[in-house]
């Protein structure tokens, strides 16, 4: 059976221009063969009396037999076939399928999902078939065009239950059927029958907040005659009401009360249609390497490949803007605070009410009401925030929109931005697509709660990355100790991934492109070191202090191969689950000593990283003060939050409260360091990711020296290195005395071993290298101690003793 597939998939072989063009001529084969049977079914509405004879007459397909039918004698059938024997009237509804087939085939313009277009379609024929065929037997016309109304198919399913249930019932129940079909197609009808519902509760908490108002106007009116004796005080509203004697008194009565009413549903809606905009084609990606090599002949994945998930798309309808904002302005109200204008900028997850308030009225007022609007508005994602000229209450949606990368994609920011590692992380509750620049970020730490969206992030940022990039600019490091979240990315090995030389095959080198576990990816970590400083000994010997000029420079030529230099592409780390790293709790001395090498190394690339190209992404769903250390956060200044549990995972995180009032689902906080912006996360899914990496994976390099994986320096064996670790003869006499008191002080010091112990310079400096082969502190990093890495005398000990025994 596979081989019978392998024989229709002959396409495969076709190139892009082939494949178009087949699409095109089969989409015109699709729009020709719709219109014979729209031809074929109108015109039989006009002629079936005058063709119904023919049907049973065998001679009629004789050429001398004229029909009246547009579409012939074949069209005749046809239409008899749609309209009588089927779905009658209903038929027409077909059509749509056939219509957004050849559109998607010829002009890749239907955005919706064909599936979805085919089940409304039919779906849509069934109840509308048997809509009209019990308008047509209450009408008295059951056999109009030769089956009724609703066609042969629709006529005997309302009989049938016309004859069990009766007329009155079976009526009910097609109405039923018509109200199910319209909820779950058209979203305008589901809008309208929640606001049936919505308005009467808004009107209700109009009437109680009015009821209060007068309430505690008629207290204070009590109070301030009480206190003004023998003077009475005009009210504010008094000019307004006319005199007794005015004949237009009832008139002045209705506008007095009005003000209230408009001032509740004064609100200014802003919305925008960058998601909805027709989709086009990225420009493709340039191969900026000269001279060519690496994969010159790479094409880019084609944003085709991404899907607009329309299904998941949802409006914000009128009637929640205006009950939202009825709700803001009398809660405020209660509160004595004045509002002056209220403006909806409505995003897909989250809406911003920019509140301008009366001149007077201080925004901590306001702040510190968040969880009275929230409690009042019964909505769940309530913050308060500062704008540069309002106040924004920022309140969830009843329904969360999802917002496709493909959106994000197609958008201008992304298409026209000059960022050298461009990525659009998703759409903004102010109604812009966010993109920004990883390259000057210049390392990103993502954390939040689980199930929050963090992953579906992290893909949205790899894909970006991976539309935006040729394979020469930019290769990945993927540290995944879950062992699923990035297995799709291998079959990137030949294009985009950097891999450690050190596999005995193929298959072994396939299975360690993504790296899986704590020991690999210590390895790993410090092989980047190295190639950190390999790169920043090329910058030093091009004279040039960061890597878009050390490229300028090797493309001009002006840097030789001969004389050791290369195209240096970015590289980005991208760690998963950074916390399954570094648990060291009841852990053995070498694992304790290799989460600490692994968290020295990525600090590390944290601190230098920038200037060499080298960029690390750092995820965690345990945003704790143990994982996030200062040392961390200091190095990560650009961080997403997701959804967290608690106030306090979000000041771990970002510094300040408000992730623990996100709302989940790829609701997120971006913080840059100064303020934090909401965002609705982009979403990928899992068949996505395979189309994009299969697309890429499928394609072959320019020339086989070129489309090998790009290898990463090769990390020797510390004992190889140093002949010191398992060798205690090897070791300086006075090694184990300067080790105690290391681990006693916590602190790797050169200067305190020649303080404390009386060393010489030379010898301390040799005795503080043995001891960074044996692994008891960490590398140096420039004038500040080095990491002591063993704990506790106990462990010291065992350390000792196993290099004793090796």
């Amino acid at each position: 059976m596979r081989r019978f597939f392998d024989y229709l998939a002959f396409w495969r072989k076709w190139d892009d221009d082939e494949r178009n063009t087949a699409k095109v001529l089969l989409g015109l084969a699709v729009a020709v063969f719709s219109l014979f049977l729209l031809i074929s079914s109108i015109s039989y509405l006009f002629h079936w009396q005058q063709d119904m004879s023919l049907l049973g007459d065998p001679s009629m397909m004789n050429r001398s037999v004229d029909v009246g039918n547009a579409g012939g004698k074949l069209g005749y059938k046809t239409g008899h076939l749609l309209v009588s024997d089927l779905f009658g009237l209903g038929s027409f509804a077909l059509f749509v399928i056939l219509f957004a087939v050849s559109v998607r085939l010829i002009a890749r313009k239907w955005s919706h999902s064909l599936l979805r277009t085919l089940l409304i379609a039919l779906s849509g024929a069934v109840v509308v078939s048997l809509l009209l065929a019990y308008a047509g037997i209450l009408a008295g016309i059951p056999d109009f065009f030769g089956g009724g109304l609703g066609g042969d198919f629709g006529g005997q399913v309302i009989l049938w239950s016309t004859n069990l249930f009766g007329q009155i019932i079976t009526g009910l129940l097609v109405l039923f059927l018509l109200a199910c079909w319209l909820f779950l197609c058209s979203r305008k009808f589901n809008e309208k029958m929640a606001s049936l519902r919505r308005e009467q509760e808004t009107n209700d908490d109009i009437d109680l907040t009015r009821h209060g108002e007068e309430s505690v106007n008629e207290v204070n009116g009590g109070v301030e005659q009480s206190e003004t004796v023998g003077e009475e005080e005009p009210s504010p509203n008094q000019d307004a009401i006319p005199e007794p004697d005015d004949p237009q008194n009832d008139a002045g009565q209705q506008e007095e009360q009005a003000p209230a009413t408009e001032d509740q549903q004064q609100l200014e809606i802003v919305t925008d249609d960058t998601l909805e905009k027709a989709y086009e084609e990225l420009p493709p990606i340039n191969n900026r390497m000269d001279p060519p090599e690496g994969l010159p002949k790479f094409k880019g994945p084609s944003i085709e490949l991404l899907m607009d998930h329309a299904a998941g798309r949802r409006q914000v309808s009128t009637e929640e803007l205006q009950r939202n904002n009825n709700k803001i302005r009398a809660t405020l109200k209660n509160y004595r605070i004045e509002v002056t204008e209220v403006k909806a900028q409505v995003g897909p997850t989250v809406t911003l009410y920019r509140v301008s308030l009366a001149p007077g009225v201080r925004i901590a007022e306001v702040k510190k009401l968040q969880e009275d609007i929230a409690m009042s508005m019964n909505a769940k994602g309530v913050r308060v925030v500062a704008l540069s000229d309002s106040v924004g209450i920022e309140v969830a949606n009843d329904y969360a929109s999802t917002v496709p990368i493909k959106s994000l994609l197609n958008s201008e920011a992304f298409r026209s931005s000059k960022y050298e590692l461009p990525v659009a992380i998703g759409y903004t509750i102010t109604q812009q697509v966010k993109v920004f620049d990883l390259s000057d970020a210049p390392h990103l730490l993502v954390a939040g709660a689980t199930k929050q969206g963090k992953s579906v992030g992290l893909n949205v940022i790899i894909a970006s990355l991976l539309y935006a990039k040729h394979p020469s600019e930019l290769k990945f490091v993927f540290i995944d100790p879950k062992m699923v979240e990035f297995s799709a990315y291998n079959k990137l090995l030949k294009h985009y991934l950097a891999v450690m030389p050190n596999a005995g095959s193929e298959e072994d080198e396939q299975a360690k492109a993504i790296v899986k576990n704590a020991k690999d990816a210590e390895i790993t970590l410090k092989s980047l070191c190295i190639e950190m400083d390999e790169r920043y000994a090329l910058l030093s010997k091009a004279g040039v202090n960061k890597i878009t000029i050390y490229n300028e420079k090797y493309k001009a030529r002006k840097l030789k191969p001969k004389n050791g230099h290369r195209f240096l592409p970015y590289l980005v780390v991208v760690v998963d689950e950074y916390a399954d790293l570094t648990m060291t709790m009841g852990a053995s001395p070498e694992v304790r000593a290799a989460s600490k090498s692994i968290t020295n190394s990525i600090i590390r690339l944290a601190q230098k990283g920038r200037a060499a190209g080298l960029h690390v992404i750092l995820a965690t769903q345990r945003p704790s003060v143990d994982v996030i250390s200062g040392v961390i956060k200091g190095n990560f200044p650009l961080r997403i939050a997701f959804r967290v549990a608690s106030r306090i995972d979000s000041m771990t995180i970002l510094d300040s409260p408000g992730a623990e009032k996100l709302i989940g689902r790829g609701d997120m906080l971006l913080s840059a360091g100064i303020d934090n912006e909401r965002i609705q996360c982009g979403y990928i899914d899992g068949k996505e990711i395979d189309a994009i990496t299969d697309f890429i994976g499928e394609q072959q390099g320019y020339a086989k020296s070129y489309n090998t994986p790009y290898y990463l320096p090769e990390v020797k064996d510390e004992k190889e290195e140093g002949g010191a670790r398992g060798e205690l003869g090897d070791l300086d006499e006075r090694f184990e005395e300067a080790a105690k008191l290391v681990v006693t002080t916590q602190k790797g010091s050169t200067s305190d071993l020649q303080r404390r112990l009386g060393m010489g310079y030379a010898k301390a400096g040799r005795v503080m290298d043995q001891l960074e082969q044996a692994g008891i502190v960490g590398p140096q990093e420039g004038s500040k101690p080095r990491t002591v890495l063993v704990q506790s005398l106990d462990d010291l000990e065992t350390l000792i003793e196993n290099l004793k025994n090796a």
